[in-house]
């Protein structure tokens, strides 16, 4: 028996079960379970029209940074998220830096199936550089 939705646990609603689906809630359970972020600081489909009304665009995944009195443009992080075979890493580079035109978020993420990336905003040079892993969330 094939299951034609996913339980999202931060939308609380059964969606559709597409392959890049699938990596956002692989996603979101890792935040949830390794990283150990508050459920309640999860955004999934996050509308940038919420910061800036010109643009229609949906950030998969968006952590916010309201404990640090951080405003909704600055997150404690990013994340994008693609099937694999779907895309390619430079591809999911242009589409973030669309993203970072808005927000400056402390991490991001880049998810293209099961590989990943992690990168932390730099305080001194503004630049993102790579690092291995999330640290935990807190």
């Amino acid at each position: 028996m094939t299951h034609d939705t996913l339980f999202d646990p931060i939308r609380k609603k059964e969606v559709p079960a597409t392959p890049e689906e699938h990596v956002r809630q692989v996603t979101v359970r890792y935040l949830l379970d390794v990283v150990k972020v508050p459920e309640h600081l999860i955004a999934v489909e996050f509308p940038l029209s919420s910061i800036d009304v010109k643009t229609a665009d949906r950030v998969d995944i968006m952590v916010h940074n309201f404990r640090a009195g951080a405003p909704l443009d600055k997150p404690w992080l990013l994340v994008e998220c693609k099937a694999p075979g779907e895309y390619t890493w430079p591809v999911l580079q242009q589409q973030l830096n669309k993203y970072l035109q808005i927000l400056t978020p402390n991490y991001v993420m880049l998810a293209l199936g099961d590989c990943v990336r992690y990168f932390e905003l730099d305080s001194v040079t503004h630049r993102f550089k790579k690092i291995e892993c999330l640290p935990v969330f807190g």
